[in-house]
């Protein structure tokens, strides 16, 4: 079971997510837009709000967005009356209805109220080592929290997204292999990781899809034909790829709305993206598409000339796809990794933690 299903917030870091000022949850939960519950940790008795309840907010608040709705203060609540309910308790704000309806209202203006911009993202390098499934383990993840249906499709035979997701049983489970070679229906090898969250596995069976996959009529469009199967379902579709310029990587350059490019900071990482973005030129023009694309600069280290060297050359060359958001290196992106959990399990307030939200609301949202 993904450790993700039991993954619950404070107050401070729903309200974070979520782009809202701390002093509003009480307003939310008197509203019955939240719900939360109290847990003991050592001495205190926290306030807490479980993944499901944080979904179900999101959820909400797109729902009436995309309706065209606004909330409304709940008669019996708040009503038209200011709050006089002494059981409520003294951190509820006595606001009459109109000062609630303004609340409820900018909760519509948040970046979580609309859905991501581009739907069908893949994390790419033709080199390995550059941090590419730690990111997109982290980022998918982070998006389910924030409310939507992702589907996690790993494509390198590795399987490090699998074991990101603590799913240990990949080799046992059905692939993308089954999928495009088999004929298998890409709804019988989607697994349920957490609430919000679906994935394709892999496992070392995908080292031979090359071979049997050159020889499929419309090699470069199974994927993207079997993943319009199911995106009705998604809000957003993510993949992580093999390090190599494969069949299988060119399959999901055809299909992707975006194409996130992980380099490290290093000499030969930098060294690489001439082959990788001559790869999706070459791409585009054979297929006569036009990707969107990131570069995401990771494993940052400030204390290091090289790494502040490369940093500056990729923001210098470029300029149009560098992400603002640099990722730095950091411990807690490993134990995050050997916990197969995610970064705010293990430090919510740590660099790692503020790194992915960044990165994952612009890869979100521009």
């Amino acid at each position: 079971m993904s450790q993700l299903q039991e993954f619950c917030f404070t107050p401070s870091e729903f309200a974070k997510l979520a782009r809202i000022d701390k002093e509003v949850l009480p307003i939310l939960e008197d509203q019955g837009l939240i719900e939360t519950f109290r847990r003991k940790s050592g001495n205190v008795d926290r306030k807490m709000i479980t993944l499901e309840s944080a979904q179900a907010y999101f959820h909400r608040v797109r729902d009436a967005k995309f309706q065209g709705m606004t909330f409304e203060p709940e008669i019996g609540r708040r009503g038209d009356q200011p709050l006089t309910d002494v059981a409520a308790g003294p951190q509820v704000p006595i606001l009459a209805a109109e000062e609630v309806q303004k609340i409820l209202d900018r909760l519509m203006d948040t970046p979580v109220a609309h859905p991501p911009h581009h739907k069908k993202q893949m994390f790419y390098n033709v080199k390995g080592g550059t941090g590419k499934s730690t990111l997109t383990a982290q980022y998918v993840m982070r998006a389910s929290m924030m409310g939507y249906r992702v589907l996690a499709i790993d494509l390198d035979a590795q399987g490090h997204l699998t074991l990101n997701l603590d799913v240990l049983d990949g080799h046992e489970l059905p692939t993308i292999y089954d999928v495009l070679i088999n004929d298998l229906p890409i709804q019988d090898a989607i697994i349920s990781v957490s609430p919000g969250l679906d994935l394709v596995p892999a496992s070392l069976g995908l080292c031979n899809i090359e071979i049997p996959l050159n020889s499929k009529p419309r090699r470069e469009y199974r994927l993207a034909e079997a993943l319009e199967r199911v995106q009705d379902q998604y809000d957003l579709i993510v993949t992580d790829t093999n390090p190599a310029a494969s069949i299988l990587n060119n399959s999901m350059l055809v299909a992707a709305d975006l194409v996130n490019v992980v380099c490290a900071t290093s000499p030969l990482s930098f060294h690489g993206m001439s082959l990788v973005l001559s790869t999706i030129q070459q791409m585009e023009k054979e297929f006569r598409r036009q990707l969107a694309l990131r570069i995401i600069p990771n494993m940052y280290d400030n204390r290091e000339v090289i790494s502040q060297e490369v940093l500056g050359e990729l923001r210098s060359q470029f300029s149009e796809y560098c992400t603002k958001t640099v990722v730095n290196r950091c411990a807690d992106l490993n134990e995050a990794t050997k916990r197969r959990s995610t970064v705010w399990s293990v430090n919510a307030r740590g660099t790692a933690a503020n790194d992915i939200d960044a990165l994952t609301e612009e890869l979100l949202f521009t």
